[in-house]
């Protein structure tokens, strides 16, 4: 119904002029998520018979799709600008870090005390400082405030990135987990 709906209403008795094909999902986005999906799932498992942690191979899959252009292969490019891809990403990147989020104890993380804080706070500051001098590098022309985004992006990704191998290594209720920068991190930005 989703993929038919606006031929649908276009077919009725309704006026040609009031149609409007900006609206509803376009089959290619379907495609191209169901293909990314896929990917992802194919490069977790292999990565994981590897014995390396899931995200790696959905990571590479993803890399691998992003980059398809330089093989000649145009058919992903129109994914990378579209609204419902972006916002099915932010989604998952949010559900990610609640999920994590969810498994955090505070007890925990007060037995290993000043230094998980000191690691947490190194763990976001690196990141985001390093995404920001790379970014004004790279593109010097662009706002301080993109530098600032790009920064802050990075340091949020790699928050999540490292908590979801944690959790893949199943290592996310040992004492080592709190005490390194993912836990604490997810607290400060989850507020749990």
């Amino acid at each position: 119904m989703l993929l038919f709906g606006t031929v649908v209403w276009a077919a009725t008795d309704a006026p040609a002029a009031t149609t409007d094909a900006g609206h509803g999902l376009h089959p290619m986005v379907l495609v191209g998520l169901a293909v990314m999906l896929i990917v992802a799932k194919l490069g977790g498992e292999l990565f994981e018979r590897l014995g390396q942690p899931a995200v790696l191979g959905e990571l590479i899959g993803g890399i691998v799709i992003g980059n398809l252009i330089l093989f000649g292969v145009t058919a992903a490019e129109p994914l990378k600008t579209d609204g419902v891809i972006a916002a099915i990403a932010e989604l998952g990147v949010i559900i990610l870090l609640f999920e994590v989020g969810l498994e955090s104890n505070l007890k925990e993380m007060m037995a290993v005390g000043w230094s998980s804080l000191l690691v947490a706070m190194l763990g976001v500051i690196a990141p985001f400082f390093l995404g920001w001098g790379v970014s004004a590098y790279f593109i010097p022309d662009e706002s301080r405030l993109a530098h600032i985004f790009i920064g802050a992006t990075l340091c949020a990704t790699s928050v999540g990135i490292t908590a979801r191998v944690f959790k893949d290594l199943g290592k996310l209720a040992t004492r080592e987990a709190p005490s390194s920068w993912a836990r604490p991190c997810l607290t400060m930005y989850l507020g749990s």
